[in-house]
């Protein structure tokens, strides 16, 4: 059997620690059986973890069986982490990309790149209504393997739409904030799918991160190397990071970008159904329009606006009002792209 010490890692906090709990061993197949399924089965089985060669063993994949579970929760670690401890799993080397010829229309549906705290996460849930969209959001295996260069997504994005094409869907992946900065890397794994950059004033989002310490999210390669001194400054060169990532993939042509408060109007009535390819019948709109009053992180209670309570952050924080007015200018550009369809 292809052995596995399963360990707890952290993608930036995202309920990645519970994966030991999820993985009874007494339920793990063999490496054999495994390729089997993949062969024989494709889209009843999930990758939800990787890990780097270590100790002489080469970069490993975990996936475990998604038969008959829902992706509705904000998050998918929390849906994964919901099922039932009796599901199977095995464990594989990377998986390989599929060649040009074996793919079936595109890879994906769609993708979503986003600054954080800017409505992805509605955008998300809406989408979820969309009868033939399958939405993971902020899978945390993508996280992790973007934290290998050498290795392509191919293989890894190309089972999430398998499984989408067994239950007669499309695949449409909510990336994390953080991913936008491998924006190209994922786009080119992923088939160059239709991708939406949803963006927001850097005020409104540096006062919902206040508080937090951000800035160590970005790859190594965009942090500043003697680290922020002030959490706030820091937060915001982590968003200017994201702001100049997803203004590059606008203008050569690879976002479609949307800010905030047009969000829910493009996604119903505007640009963005035929952009993904749905269309809008009257159900459909009630049903998005009800998601969108909810609280989209805890959907069971309504939406509750905290605009004022952000004015008043960026008002009384001197280094965020720094911060939202040295990035105005990017936001300007951003808010051009936004108003193209």
């Amino acid at each position: 059997m292809f052995s596995l010490e399963v360990e707890a890692r952290s993608t930036h906090g995202f309920l990645d620690d519970k994966i030991p709990d999820m993985l009874d061993r007494s339920r793990q197949l063999s490496h054999e059986e495994g390729l089997r399924l993949l062969e024989c089965s494709p889209g009843e089985y999930l990758p939800v973890v990787c890990h780097p060669a270590r100790d002489g063993r080469p970069d490993r994949v975990v996936w475990m069986n998604v038969e008959g579970l829902g992706f509705e929760r904000p998050f998918q670690m929390e849906d994964l982490i919901r099922t039932e401890a009796s599901r199977t799993w095995f464990v594989t080397g990377w998986p390989a990309d599929r060649p040009s010829d074996e793919v079936d229309g595109p890879r994906f549906g769609g993708l979503i790149f986003h600054v954080a705290r800017c409505g992805s996460t509605l955008a998300a849930r809406m989408l979820m209504a969309v009868p033939d969209l399958m939405v993971h959001s902020e899978p945390g295996v993508v996280n992790m393997a973007l934290e290998l260069p050498s290795r392509s997504l191919g293989g890894i994005l190309s089972a999430y739409q398998d499984v989408a094409q067994h239950r007669r869907q499309r695949a449409l992946i909510k990336c994390t904030s953080s991913n936008l900065c491998h924006g190209e890397r994922i786009l080119e794994s992923a088939g160059n799918a239709p991708a939406l950059f949803i963006h927001r004033t850097p005020g409104e989002v540096l006062a919902s991160l206040h508080g937090q310490s951000w800035h160590d999210r970005l790859p190594e390669s965009m942090r500043d190397l003697e680290g922020p001194i002030d959490p706030d400054e820091g937060n915001g060169r982590f968003l200017e990071a994201l702001m100049r990532s997803g203004l590059r993939l606008a203008e050569a042509g690879r976002v479609r970008c949307v800010e905030y408060p047009d969000l829910i109007e493009r996604l119903v009535d505007g640009d963005l159904p035929e952009y993904f390819g749905y269309q809008v019948d009257s159900t459909l709109r009630e049903r998005m329009l009800a998601t969108a009053i909810a609280d989209s992180k805890q959907p069971e209670a309504s939406f509750r606006s905290d605009t004022d309570r952000k004015a008043r952050i960026v008002a009384e924080v001197p280094a965020i009002g720094r911060e939202a007015a040295r990035l105005k200018p990017l936001y300007e550009a951003l808010r051009g792209w936004s108003s193209r369809r």
